[in-house]
């Protein structure tokens, strides 16, 4: 396993800006969640992609299957975070989901770099 470091600073990046943009999305009305929501869409955008993109789990294609889940698991953190965008915003079942899509993402990324 091999970590790139441009790739990682660059999903870094796009994970802030994709966080801030849901920040800026909820930060009308005095909503205090818009942080919960800013920090925790950055982090699991960033885990989703820094997996599938910044880490060489084996040699040639090998990697292919851990990209698609990974664009696969941010589209679907997207999702989440415009249905809580959209809709009246509850912080409880929007950290639960984020969170139980970013552990089965982790689960099915550490299953598959075993069997590479």
């Amino acid at each position: 396993m091999k970590i790139r470091l441009v790739p990682t600073l660059i999903m870094a990046g796009i994970s802030l800006l994709a966080g801030y943009g849901f920040y800026a999305a909820n930060a009308h009305g005095g909503n205090a969640d818009c942080w919960i929501m800013m920090v925790t869409s950055a982090i699991c955008l960033f885990v989703a992609l820094a997996g599938g993109f910044c880490v060489k789990y084996g040699e040639g294609g090998s990697n292919v299957g851990i990209a698609v889940l990974s664009v696969i698991t941010v589209i679907v953190h997207l999702i989440i975070n415009l249905i809580a965008t959209f809709a009246p915003f509850h912080v409880a079942p929007y950290i639960i989901f984020s969170g139980i899509i970013l552990l089965i993402y982790i689960g099915i990324v550490y299953a598959m770099s075993k069997a590479l």
